[in-house]
């Protein structure tokens, strides 16, 4: 997407040590990000996130608070990771077009209560916001390659983490996220024991979610596409990851 060129303030080769949060705080304009996983951007206006777009290298486009989680997680990498952000400086005029463009691309964000980059302390104050591992992406093509099978992803917080196929990931991940969250309540006051799998059939398609460590996957298929195979797959993943929390 097009967006002003601004006056290029600095370059950080290393966010955390270098101090990118000082920036945003008093800064309009734009932080371009290079890492060795994708490129984007953050939209900012004096410590309030306006926009943000990440291209994940074979995942694809993210935008608004997807691409926020997709960035913290990549440049909260190990040192040795190569990271660059460029920080662009904006005029008023320069800023006004670049949110008329980010929202025509639609790239804005809602809120902004979001950092753009995650620090050792805040992971270790808040578990629960440690960027998850990512699954074997070559076991997700194998999936994806199954026979009546439209699409596979992972997500993570209602957020999608990795994408293969044809299909809206973003609302796919948010609607997921919703369905797991009343399943594993329906489960629990039953107690029927741990969630293992979600199935959804219609008479076109086929939907299945399975919770696979801090992530979930999910399956969207066409309604002829052999389900018990796709279970057995799912099944087996969910296995190798409950030896692996066990070593």
């Amino acid at each position: 997407m097009k967006l002003p060129a601004g006056t290029i303030v600095d370059t950080i080769t290393n966010p955390q040590k270098e101090e990118l949060l000082p920036y945003l705080e008093t800064f309009q304009g734009l932080v371009e990000i290079e890492t060795e996983y994708g490129h984007g951007f953050i939209l900012n206006k004096n410590g309030n996130l306006a926009g943000a777009y990440f291209k994940k290298n074979n995942y694809g486009i993210f935008r608004g608070k997807p691409a926020l989680l997709h960035m913290a997680i990549e440049t909260t990498g190990t040192a040795d990771s190569p990271k660059v952000f460029k920080v662009r400086k904006y005029t008023a005029e320069e800023f006004s077009r670049a949110v008329q463009n980010s929202q025509k691309e639609g790239v804005l964000i809602d809120e902004v209560s979001y950092s753009t980059t995650v620090s050792d302390e805040d992971i270790k104050n808040h578990p629960s916001s440690k960027p998850p591992e990512y699954l074997n992406q070559t076991t997700l093509e194998k999936i994806k390659n199954l026979t009546g099978v439209i699409a596979v992803s992972t997500f993570f917080d209602g957020f999608p983490i990795q994408c293969i196929g044809d299909a809206d990931f973003e609302h796919t991940a948010a609607s997921a996220e919703d369905l797991m969250r009343q399943a594993t309540k329906i489960t629990r006051d039953l107690k029927i024991g741990s969630l293992d799998q979600i199935i959804l059939e219609t008479d076109d398609n086929k939907f299945i979610i399975a919770p696979c460590r801090d992530l979930h996957l999910c399956v969207f298929t066409t309604a002829d596409a052999h389900l018990g195979l796709i279970r057995v797959i799912l099944k087996s993943i969910q296995s190798e990851i409950s030896l692996e929390n066990s070593d």
